[in-house]
C-alpha cells in the first residue's frame, strides 16, 4: 500500500460514487448491501470512475442489510473482487478465511474488520481485535461506539500503539471527530460520505479532507 491516510467515501449507488470523486475521496467503499441496483453493473460502472474500490457486502448481524447465507455471500465476492482493489470480510463472518481466500493471486487486499455498535471494549481486548484481523487479512478495521470521549482517547492510544496497517474510528457524535484525529495517531483510511451518512458519525469525504489538511496530513 502506498502513502497514507486515505479518505473513503462510502456509496450504494452511482451518482454517490461520482459525487464522491468530486468531493476528492481517495477510494471508494460500495456498500453493495445498500445498493438497489444489480451489484456487478454497479460496480462496472464504479469502476470506470478511476478510483480504487473497496467492495463491502455487510451482513445484518453486523450491522448491513444483507440477509443472504454464507454461500451467496461468497458466490458475490467472488463475481465482484475482479474490480475491486481491497474487499471488506468481517472477523466474526464464519466463512471470513474462504472470503480472503478469493483474494488470492488478484492483488487485491483484505480488510478484516468488527463494528461493536454498543461499547468500546477495553484497551487489551481492541489490541487483541486488531491482531486476529491482521492474522486474517491485509488490513485491520475497528469501529468502536463510545459512551465518552475517554472511550474515543482510549480508541485513539489502541491506534497508536497497535500493529500496522490499521483503520479505527470511533462511530456516532461523540466519536465524529476520529474521523478526522484517528489517522493522526496512524489509522490508514477515514470514512466518509458523499450524499448522506452510510454508518453512524460519518463526516461528508471534502470535511474529512480539509481537517486532515488543517493537520498536515494533506
Amino acid at each position: 500500500m502506498d502513502s497514507f491516510p486515505k479518505v473513503v467515501a462510502s456509496v450504494a449507488s452511482l451518482d454517490d460514487a461520482g459525487e464522491a470523486v468530486r468531493l476528492g475521496a481517495d477510494m471508494i467503499e460500495v456498500r453493495v448491501d445498500l445498493a438497489s441496483e444489480d451489484p456487478q453493473i454497479l460496480l462496472e460502472k464504479v469502476f470506470r470512475l478511476g478510483k480504487p474500490i473497496i467492495v463491502t457486502i455487510r451482513p445484518t448481524w453486523e450491522g448491513g442489510s444483507f440477509r443472504g447465507d454464507d454461500a451467496e455471500r461468497l458466490e458475490l465476492f467472488r463475481k465482484l473482487i475482479p474490480m475491486a482493489g481491497y474487499i471488506d470480510v468481517e472477523l466474526r463472518a464464519r466463512n471470513a478465511d474462504d472470503i480472503i481466500s478469493l483474494t488470492e493471486g488478484s492483488g487485491v487486499m483484505a480488510i478484516v474488520s468488527y463494528h461493536d455498535f454498543e461499547k468500546t471494549p477495553s484497551r487489551g481486548e481492541m489490541l487483541d481485535i486488531i491482531s486476529r484481523c491482521l492474522e486474517k487479512g491485509d488490513v485491520a478495521k475497528l469501529a468502536v461506539m463510545p459512551a465518552g470521549l475517554g472511550d474515543v482517547l482510549r480508541l485513539l492510544e489502541v491506534t497508536l500503539s497497535s500493529r500496522r496497517p490499521v483503520c479505527t474510528m470511533a462511530m456516532g457524535d461523540i466519536g465524529a471527530h476520529s474521523r478526522i484525529v484517528a489517522p493522526v495517531y496512524g489509522s490508514a483510511f477515514s470514512y466518509g460520505h458523499a450524499g448522506k451518512p452510510l454508518a453512524p458519525g460519518q463526516m461528508r469525504v471534502d470535511k474529512i479532507i480539509e481537517g486532515l489538511r488543517l493537520l498536515g496530513l494533506r
